[in-house]
Formats: structure tokens, C-alpha cells, sequence
């Protein structure tokens, strides 16, 4: 029995809703925002207590009682939010926001000003300087001249992708994983996780019914029906087998990133004009007159035949030359290492296979 597991420290890309960061540019609507671009994850041997907070006095760069209230760390849209707890306002002018790295520095510009009861957010954005990534272990430092006044420090697994980490209650309370990120807003209270309630929350891969969109497709699976095992995985016992034709038969992340396709159907088929598509949207188009024979493979390896990179958490789509998905391989973190493939070859769901066997059967 082969039972498709996931597990709570790396859930399924597909399992998880992208919060879109749509914030406006104006301290009038309680932030400051801004927006980023490349992750750079950095982690190093400092570790910073979260700290107590007290008033300063205020007026000549006094800084009320401001803190770090939440954080974001997932891809490119990392973001850190401030929240000034205090009942005056704070100049946060000259006053500086670090990670663990201690070159990695921004410092606010004269004149930043955050009221009473207000949160300021900073998103990343080299055009405003704030142009270093927050790691997935990593430090949080807001600093004025040498003086520590707040920071938070996390592991690995703390954070997981596409929730926060944040105060509940806002600006006094302990940091905590949020179930749901609110840039600029007050911090929302995680919900209860029951089991067994039918209402997928929080890190829970499945509940009952509720696989949130994921299906027996999602996995390469024909068909059939997901089971929820305790709400922390999935089986595909229940699953069907594909209809044999051309899929994609195995994947890896590592080294030469190949891909291998399949013709499991009975007559060859033509690629011209068709195409493979990563998860950041690369496309790499076949070269006319480019055929897999029937029962054949056809193995593809970066920098001789492709030219994008396959993550350790991605996915690549084949679309044929009117661009519909004929076919895709979705893999959560660390995955395709060495490789993820189909089983049973060619008409089986996809799974992390103990060694790779490209141009060859995929072993049971």
C-alpha cells in the first residue's frame, strides 16, 4: 500500500493560499509600506531575547514604545511590521533595522514619524534600501544609535510558508506562528485547530473533506478520490491510474535539473510548438520536428537542452502548442531530491524515488 504523506514542517505549495500584497504607500492609512524583490537567506549564531518595552520620552528623536509586531518571510515579499504600542508619537528618524547579518542595514529616514496606536510596515525594496531578505532562521533588530530597543529571533520551521510570525496581542504579547498575515493591521488571534471538524486550519494538510483544491491530479493521479488520514496527511490509496500517453515521468531538483517525458501511448507524438513551464514561469520551447516515439523517453538536461533551474519547492507544467497542460509535476520542499517520479512508470502518481532512472523504467 503506498499512501502519499505531508508532513506539517513542509506543506504542499498547492496546499497554501499566497496572501497578494496589495498595500498603498501612505502612513495615513496606519503604515508605511514598500515593496521587494530576491530573497537572500542568512543565518548566523546571534540570538536576540525578545525584550521589554518601555516609554522614552518623545520629541527630539524619542521613540515611544515602538516594536516589532510581525514579520514575513516567504519568497521575495518579506516585510516587517512596527507597531507603536506607546500613546505618543515616535521619530523613528536615524534609527536602524538589521538581520543577523550585521552588514545587512536599514536605517529610517529623517522625518519618519509613527503616531500613537499606528503600525508601520516596510516592505522589501532596494530602491529604498531595505534590499536584504529574511532567512527562513533569522533575527529581527530595530535599533536606535547602539541601543537594542527590540528584536526577535527564529528558527528553522518557525515560520512556514505563507504565514507569519507576529504578537497576539498586538505590540505586548509573545511572538507566535500566524495562521493568517496582516500587513499594516492588527494581528489576528489563530483560530482552534480541531481534527476530524471538516474545516481545513492553520497547518493542517486535509480535514475530512477539505483538501483546499487538491485532488488525485494534483499528485498525477487519473482520478479517483483523496483520503485524509489524521488531518496531518493525505492517502492515495483511492486514487486511479493515468491513461497511458506523454507524461512527465521524473524530475529533479539537484545537479543537471533533468526531466524526462514518456510515451506510454502506442503511436509517436509530435512537440513542435510545444513547451515546458516552471513555477516562476519560464518557458523553454521544443525544437521543430522534436519526436517521442512510442514507449520511448525523452530526457532533457539543463544547459544542453533547457535553460531554467528546478527549485527545491516547484513545479514544471508541459503544454502543448496551443498551450493547454497536458500535463505537470508539482513537488513540495526537498522533494525531487534525488528525484520524483511516477509509480508505477508512466501511469502512476508521483513520489520521491530513492534513486533516479531517467531513460529507464521508474522502479516500484
Amino acid at each position: 500500500m503506498r499512501t502519499n504523506s505531508l508532513t506539517l514542517a513542509h506543506p504542499l505549495r498547492l496546499f497554501a493560499t499566497r496572501l497578494p500584497l496589495v498595500l498603498g504607500l501612505a502612513l495615513a492609512a496606519g503604515c508605511s509600506t514598500s515593496s521587494g524583490g530576491e530573497d537572500t537567506d542568512t543565518t548566523s549564531d546571534t540570538t536576540v531575547a525578545d525584550t521589554d518595552h518601555t516609554d522614552t520620552p518623545d520629541g527630539g528623536g524619542g521613540g515611544g514604545n515602538v516594536v516589532v509586531n510581525e514579520v514575513f518571510t516567504t519568497g521575495n515579499d518579506d516585510w516587517v511590521e512596527l507597531y507603536n504600542a506607546g500613546t505618543e508619537a515616535a521619530d523613528l528618524g536615524g534609527w536602524t533595522l538589521r538581520d543577523d547579518d550585521p552588514t545587512h542595514v536599514f536605517t529610517f529616514p529623517s522625518g519618519t514619524i509613527v503616531p500613537a496606536g499606528v503600525y508601520y510596515l516596510l516592505s522589501r525594496d532596494p530602491d529604498i534600501g531595505f534590499d536584504f531578505g529574511l532567512g527562513a532562521a533569522d533575527s529581527v533588530l530595530l535599533y536606535d544609535g547602539d541601543t537594542l530597543v527590540d528584536g526577535i529571533t527564529w528558527l528553522d520551521g518557525d515560520i512556514p510558508d505563507d504565514f507569519s510570525y507576529g504578537r497576539f496581542p498586538d505590540g505586548t504579547g509573545a511572538f507566535s506562528m500566524l495562521f493568517t498575515p496582516t500587513p499594516g493591521t492588527a494581528n489576528a488571534e489563530n483560530p482552534t485547530v480541531v481534527c476530524g471538524d471538516g474545516a481545513r486550519v492553520g497547518l493542517e494538510v486535509c480535514d475530512k473533506t477539505d483538501f483546499a483544491g487538491v485532488t488525485c491530479e494534483t499528485f498525477g493521479f487519473g482520478g479517483g478520490e483523496l483520503t485524509c488520514v489524521d488531518c496531518a496527511s493525505i492517502s492515495t490509496d483511492s486514487c486511479t491510474a493515468r491513461t497511458a500517453g506523454l507524461v512527465i515521468n521524473e524530475v529533479t531538483s539537484v545537479g543537471d535539473d533533468r526531466i524526462e517525458l514518456f510515451n506510454g501511448s502506442a503511436a509517436a507524438v509530435d512537440l513542435t510548438g510545444w513547451s515546458l513551464v516552471d513555477g516562476a514561469d519560464n518557458r523553454w520551447v521544443f525544437s521543430p520536428a522534436t519526436e517521442v516515439a512510442a514507449g520511448a523517453y525523452l530526457v532533457l538536461t539543463k544547459g544542453v537542452d533547457h535553460d531554467f533551474g528546478l527549485g527545491a519547492d516547484d513545479l514544471v507544467e508541459l503544454r502543448d502548442d496551443q498551450d493547454a497542460t497536458v500535463d505537470f509535476a508539482d513537488w513540495p520542499e526537498g522533494a525531487a531530491d534525488p528525484s520524483w517520479c511516477r509509480i508505477p512508470n508512466g501511469t502512476g502518481g508521483f513520489e520521491t524515488c530513492t534513486a533516479p532512472s531517467f531513460g529507464s523504467p521508474n522502479a516500484q
